[in-house]
């Protein structure tokens, strides 16, 4: 529908270009979250969400111990690796008007760009992990023995957030408009050992998950390059805290109760708001059974409603889903499995799409970026207007 590879160059190049400057940015002003947040180590011993700063601390020997260096150069990595691993699922699907559509939501691509907070978090890593699981499954050499190294890898990215366990089922959901029936026995054999290591996995994260004496030591072995008050705020100091704790050590149980309202009320339309396009494509979709598969999606979206239950971050947890989902509808789209229905409201909006192109990205963009909320929810945050924001801040 519109010269597809010239966008997705751009528009990675856009996008890899802002990493890699919000990436600097981060490093050089220390940054609480951002920064912080990748620097969680191993010297202090195990302890949950250390092995990517593990590898950023050794990584720093060859830089005299600079770990901003190290940060910058295993982050870039693998940003440009994400958004290599992106063109390569989306470059020879159809860029029609819906596709675009998923592409521009708040939620997606756009989402660290518009949501200053959020940044280059950990669940990249995630991202990277199921592109490359889509492109091997999609590729004609695949076979049934390539998924065990992708199930004995995915309980090794409970290491670097275990917060990943929550979104586990999204690894079956491709494979079950691949396998036969007659395989359906080792697709079985195949979920109950991944969910075995990841629940051991879990478990062992669980007696490791932190004290104040890891948060000193942490700080301690970053030394002036300790993120901004490592241990007073931010991820490291999280540490020591437990489940249902914040970060001033109150309990956080139920703490979406204290919202108000309008808390509610804003948040549910940002939400339903930035999952339009996965609406329509449901609505498109060319398929007797997508009750069916809407019914198994939606179990395996609860799969994750106990991490909205202990953590705050509610829109980096809808974003991750978004994510997935649209890496999934991708992916379909390449084996030629999802199509839509040729109804006459869709061809007018490919129409349009392909004669007013200008327009139309204009449109997306304008979409992408109308409503801003920040990445948690909690009693004190409301839905905005980002252009409204933008121009009051300038005042």
């Amino acid at each position: 529908m519109v010269k597809k590879n010239s966008f997705l160059l751009f528009f990675f190049i856009f996008l890899s270009t802002f990493s890699l400057i919000k990436l600097f940015g981060n490093s050089i002003n220390l940054d609480t979250y951002e920064y912080g947040e990748w620097l969680i180590n191993y010297q202090s011993g195990f302890i949950r969400r250390g092995v990517v700063g593990e590898a950023i601390y050794q990584l720093s020997y060859v830089f005299n111990n600079n770990i901003q260096i190290s940060f910058f150069i295993i982050l870039s990595f693998v940003c440009l690796l994400y958004y290599r691993l992106n063109y390569i699922l989306l470059k020879n699907i159809k860029f029609d008007f819906l596709n675009i559509f998923i592409i521009f939501s708040p939620l997606f691509y756009l989402f660290f760009v518009i949501i200053n907070g959020v940044g280059i978090r950990k669940e990249i890593l995630l991202y990277v992990f199921y592109l490359w699981y889509l492109t091997e499954l999609s590729s004609k050499n695949f076979n049934e023995k390539k998924i065990w190294k992708f199930i004995c890898i995915f309980p090794l990215l409970l290491l670097v957030h275990e917060g990943i366990f929550f979104y586990l089922p999204y690894l079956f959901l491709p494979i079950l408009f691949l396998i036969k029936k007659d395989k359906y026995k080792n697709f079985i054999f195949h979920l109950f050992v991944l969910v075995g290591l990841s629940v051991i996995t879990m478990v062992i994260l669980y007696f490791f998950k932190g004290s104040e004496s890891n948060t000193l030591q942490i700080c301690e072995s970053l030394g002036g390059h300790a993120p901004t008050g490592c241990g007073e705020r931010g991820p490291i100091f999280a540490l020591q805290h437990d489940v249902l704790k914040d970060q001033a050590n109150r309990s956080m149980l139920f703490f979406y109760f204290d919202a108000d309202y309008k808390s509610w009320l804003g948040y549910i339309v940002y939400v339903f708001y930035s999952f339009i396009p996965l609406f329509l494509i449901f609505y498109y979709l060319d398929n007797k059974n997508k009750y069916f598969y809407l019914i198994i999606y939606l179990l395996i979206a609860g799969f994750s409603f106990p991490l909205f239950h202990v953590a705050e971050d509610w829109s980096r947890w809808f974003s991750i889903h978004f994510h997935l989902t649209a890496f999934l509808i991708f992916f379909l789209q390449r084996i030629h499995v999802l199509r839509y229905e040729k109804k006459d409201l869709l061809k007018n909006l490919n129409s349009f799409l392909i004669n007013k192109k200008t327009v139309c990205f204009f449109l997306f963009l304008i979409y992408s970026a109308f409503l801003h909320h920040e990445e948690y929810f909690s009693k004190d945050t409301k839905l905005e207007l980002t252009y409204y924001k933008i121009l009051r801040n300038f005042k």
